[in-house]
């Protein structure tokens, strides 16, 4: 596994290569334990996030909680990390494909409160 302190650049892996449509709006805002994160893009596969956790590993299994910024709206997700950018300061998610919750919501939220952009 791979840690941050060994990283200086982007490091993709089979994620980034997604064809999924990538939404920009709403920002979700993300919480992962103590920390929580904006978004910088979105789809129903992952999510590419703004900031950097303190311990963070590429395919480290995480888990966590999203909803539209600005609303009580919440849904629960697991997922696993999959692109570190130091650089950028940000980092993907790919998310669990099984979960109804996350199926459910995310495009609920594009209708509600946001647009798809390519």
């Amino acid at each position: 596994m791979l840690h941050t302190s060994q990283l200086n650049e982007s490091v993709p892996n089979r994620f980034e290569q997604r064809g999924s449509f990538r939404v920009y709006n709403p920002v979700l805002q993300v919480t992962l334990g103590e920390h929580t994160f904006g978004t910088e893009n979105w789809s129903l596969n992952g999510l590419l996030l703004n900031g950097m956790l303190p311990e963070i590993a590429l395919d480290k299994d995480i888990e966590g909680f999203m909803n539209p910024q600005g609303t009580v709206e919440r849904c629960h997700f697991n997922g696993r990390i999959v692109r570190i950018d130091l650089k950028e300061s940000q980092f993907a998610i790919e998310l669990d494909g099984q979960s109804r919750e996350v199926a459910a919501f995310l495009p609920l939220w594009v209708l509600k409160y946001g647009a798809i952009a390519k």
